[in-house]
């Protein structure tokens, strides 16, 4: 849903930036600047703010001489556009224009009504299509502001080909990008295998270097008997926080007295924790001595999970071919999955460990593979590589010609109404609504999903 909800918004983004002059302006909507003797609004200005601010092009939402800047940048960026003729069509490619803003349009509304929608009834799913209808109409977004967008980023196109022809990095081009950047990536990662995991997998962050140590896991996860298991784990959480009360306090430090509980819980040992365990690999017992006995026999341990696996993420199949990227430091995954990848048993790429159980259920675990580690230019680096440099080429062509056309062009500011929009900006920003304490940002983005343990 997401991709196609951003065409929309990127939609709304561009008719914004092209926002037409008014013949009469309204007095409550101050002119800030002309172009050719044409007003540029406060309110062309304040409808991109927001985007600016999202998107950390300004620091904050009272830096109206950039946004400004470019509301008109973008008119010339247009008007030569339309001088060159690159945003005249054919009826044919007008044509394929309408028909991808209707393909677009259709399933931007099929994916929100199928977040909304009540029941499997018909009447349910023409409810949900209109209320999403009314939602994008709500945020200025319609069927004709994408067939717009779709029109002038075609048009766009023109102009990128035009300004900077068919460029293509070559290999030594990528090749000092990586060596600029990819060190970078190795100082901050190189022994911090948590901050390598929560910047790369929490919040979705390439790395060009991938720290020593990981090995590539894949597992058998299966399901026990729910009961089974909440009663182990409730074991398990018990038998920790029994030990950590009986903890001796570090030297230089006096253990606090703890209050006496109403009743002395039984203590939880060892080989009551054991025998939970012990219980919940029995519930699967005769699938679980299956699986070792056609291991046994030389079965391929992947077709086994494809057969008796229960992990969704086993159903990926990049992830099947290289395993799961587990580290003994590694803290996204369940300590007992963590722990199990590096068991005795798993001494080799290839072996195979006895049954664990995790919050998940139980993990036949395999050793596939050791992780390339270091510097390492894989496909997709190389890729990321040339559509930055594709970029920067991008934007160095656009911003020497759009220079080089606004010298031609007649603009005028108006400092005192510009002035006075900044000071109203900084007003807002000086008297922020108040805000409960759980509204507070902070709360991290949570991790993929995947069973096991992460």
């Amino acid at each position: 849903m997401k991709t196609r909800l951003l065409a929309l918004a990127l939609a709304l983004m561009l008719l914004l930036g092209a926002a037409p002059a008014f013949a009469q302006v309204p007095a409550e909507d101050p002119v800030l600047a002309t172009l050719n003797g044409e007003p540029v609004l406060k309110s062309e200005v304040d409808d991109l703010i927001p985007l600016f601010v999202e998107n950390q092009y300004i620091a904050d939402a009272t830096d109206y001489r950039t946004v400004l800047n470019a509301v008109i940048q973008r008119r010339v960026l247009m008007k030569k556009t339309k001088e060159l003729g690159f945003d005249q069509f054919s009826d044919e490619e007008m044509s394929a224009f309408k028909q991808e803003a209707q393909s677009q349009w259709d399933a931007a509304l099929a994916d929100y009504a199928d977040q909304i929608q009540s029941d499997a009834s018909e009447q349910a799913r023409q409810d949900a299509l209109k209320a999403a209808e009314e939602f994008f109409h709500a945020q200025k977004l319609s069927l004709e502001s994408l067939e717009t967008a779709i029109l002038e980023n075609a048009a766009t196109d023109r102009m990128t080909r035009y300004l900077v022809g068919d460029y293509t990095p070559d290999d030594a081009e990528i090749q000092a990008v990586f060596e600029q950047y990819g060190p970078m990536y190795e100082q901050n990662y190189a022994n911090d295998i948590p901050q390598y995991e929560y910047m790369t997998r929490y919040y979705g962050q390439s790395s060009w270097y991938t720290p020593e140590g990981y090995r590539g896991i894949v597992h058998i996860l299966l399901k026990p008997d729910e009961e089974l298991l909440k009663a182990y784990s409730q074991l398990v959480a018990a038998f920790e926080e029994q030990q950590q009360a009986g903890a001796q306090p570090a030297e230089g430090e006096t253990a606090e007295p703890a209050a006496a509980p109403a009743e002395t819980p039984e203590p939880v040992t060892r080989e009551m924790v054991d025998a939970a365990r012990q219980a919940v690999i029995d519930s699967r017992k005769a699938d679980v001595d299956a699986i070792y006995e056609r291991l046994g026999k030389g079965e391929s341990f992947i077709d086994l999970i494809r057969e008796y696996g229960e992990d969704p993420g086993m159903t990926d199949p990049a992830t099947l071919a290289e395993g799961y990227p587990v580290h003994a430091d590694s803290v996204v995954y369940d300590p007992v999955f963590t722990s199990a990848a590096f068991a005795e048993k798993l001494a080799a790429p290839g072996d195979v460990g006895d049954p664990v159980v995790g919050s998940f259920g139980i993990h036949i675990l395999q050793y596939l593979r050791d992780v390339p580690s270091g510097l390492v230019m894989t496909d997709a680096i190389r890729q990321e590589i040339m559509d930055y440099l594709s970029s920067v080429k991008k934007g160095t062509a656009y911003e020497q010609a759009v220079a080089d056309w606004m010298t031609k062009e007649a603009v005028v500011y108006n400092q005192e109404a510009i002035d006075q929009a900044i000071a109203q900006a900084q007003q807002a920003a000086q008297s922020p609504e108040e805000e409960p304490l759980e509204a507070v940002p902070g709360a991290t983005e949570a991790a993929p999903e995947a069973e096991t343990g992460d």
